[in-house]
């Protein structure tokens, strides 16, 4: 836990002062939203941050938020993304890593292009492609974990590293991948200079974000979209913007809705190709009126959920909380989740257990075998799953309190 006590110790400093846009460097912003998060003992990241629209240039982005090194030292040490740990046969590729691999394949060169992909995760992505016949792939995690469970599932290659620290290669890479990543980065100039820095001349890039023109509270928890990690809120317009003020130009954009475990998110996506010329940046007009929608919707959203479990507890009753990510960090904060009515945390992330919050225990979810307290589970993206594995798996018969999809009457049913 040395390295988490570090995050820890970083982020007690004082914030770096208001964040410019990170489109176009504008400092004047407009707040929409103030997302809040109570923390882990050593596992720290932030407390907060505000949700902002650019004045200039519309783009959305979060603001009050540390400096890059903190962000990167987080996704080293604290991954959620090795798959390994939610899975003890095979891992099959998701078939989101299928779709995405058949737009990728149109513009790679040719089956020996170098493919880089940064912040490949457990290697899904570079599996699917090298299934189609691409056979230089290269991937890049700022997880050790991950980097190890792509050579073990998949047999990918790769080194830890960010995009900052990926080493250069010469020859350098025909093709970069980043899927998922965009909205995690701070520091979206330097980015897009390192882009450049790895590519071969006529070098292209696949991107894609969530897009926040089409956040709808719907798909999952509320306000997941603003999570912990998610701090640039891209439209199609703003993830353009950005890259043509940068020296890319567009070779085709497109929107697309992607699963995510039980959930969904709605993304935008980008292929582009250095180019010597750089193009002027359109206002975008689709970004604050989507979060806006997106914004009320949670709120209406987020009153049904803690009507759930209000009524879940009987009067001095108590429960476990499974799961402490961002959707169980946010409802502490918010007075969604009274502390004084939760007995222990459980957690399958290693990464996360033995750590407190409020004071109370994150334990391994073998503690439960012991315990017949009601069970909430707290996450939209693996309520069944957490289901699955108290029922199915582990064979407990505490009662669950779902928040999604179940009527309130089959949980108290013991469902």
């Amino acid at each position: 836990m040395n390295a988490s006590r570090a995050i820890l110790r970083e982020n007690s400093r004082e914030l770096s002062a208001s964040r410019p846009c990170p489109i176009c460097r504008c400092t004047r912003s407009t707040l929409l939203y103030r997302q809040s998060f109570e923390q882990l003992s050593s596992a720290r990241l932030l407390n907060g941050y505000d949700v902002v629209v650019c004045q200039e240039c519309g783009a959305g982005f979060s603001d009050g938020i540390p400096k890059q090194d903190i962000f990167d030292r987080y996704y080293r040490d604290l991954s959620k993304y090795d798959d390994r740990d939610r899975s003890a046969g095979p891992i099959a590729v998701e078939q989101r890593f299928h779709d995405i691999a058949g737009v990728i394949a149109r513009f790679i060169p040719d089956c020996e292009a170098r493919v880089l992909e940064i912040g490949s995760a457990s290697g899904g992505l570079l599996k699917a492609l090298q299934e189609r016949g691409f056979r230089n792939l290269f991937g890049s995690d700022p997880s050790p974990a991950c980097i190890r469970a792509a050579a073990e599932l998949f047999a990918i290659p790769g080194v830890v590293g960010t995009v900052f620290t990926v080493p250069c290669a010469e020859p350098r890479h025909d093709f970069l991948i980043l899927t998922g990543v965009m909205e995690h980065i701070r520091d979206l100039d330097r980015t897009v200079e390192r882009f450049h820095g790895l590519l071969s001349e006529r070098g292209r890039v696949f991107l894609e974000v969530p897009d926040a023109s089409r956040y709808d509270p719907r798909l999952d928890g509320p306000f997941q979209e603003f999570s912990l990690e998610h701090i640039n809120f891209f439209s199609q317009t703003s993830l353009a913007n950005l890259m043509h003020a940068r020296g890319f130009r567009v070779l085709e954009m497109g929107h697309t809705m992607r699963p995510l475990h039980e959930a969904s998110c709605p993304c935008t996506y980008g292929v582009f190709e250095r180019a010597s010329e750089t193009v002027a940046i359109q206002y975008d007009t689709e970004t604050e009126s989507g979060l806006r929608r997106y914004i009320e919707g949670c709120r209406a959203e987020d009153e049904r959920i803690r009507s759930v479990i209000r009524k879940s507890l009987a009067p001095e009753e108590r429960m476990i909380v499974w799961g402490v990510g961002a959707h169980t960090l946010r409802l502490l904060a918010s007075g969604g989740l009274d502390a004084s009515r939760i007995a222990l945390f459980v957690d399958s992330n290693r990464n996360y257990q033995n750590q407190e919050l409020r004071g109370i225990r994150v334990a391994p979810p073998s503690v439960l075998r012991h315990r017949n307290d009601p069970i909430l589970i707290s996450t939209r993206g693996f309520q069944r799953e957490m289901q699955h594995e108290i029922r199915n798996v582990m064979g407990l018969p505490n009662r669950l309190i779902l928040l999604y999809d179940v009527p309130l009457e089959e949980h108290r049913a013991g469902a």
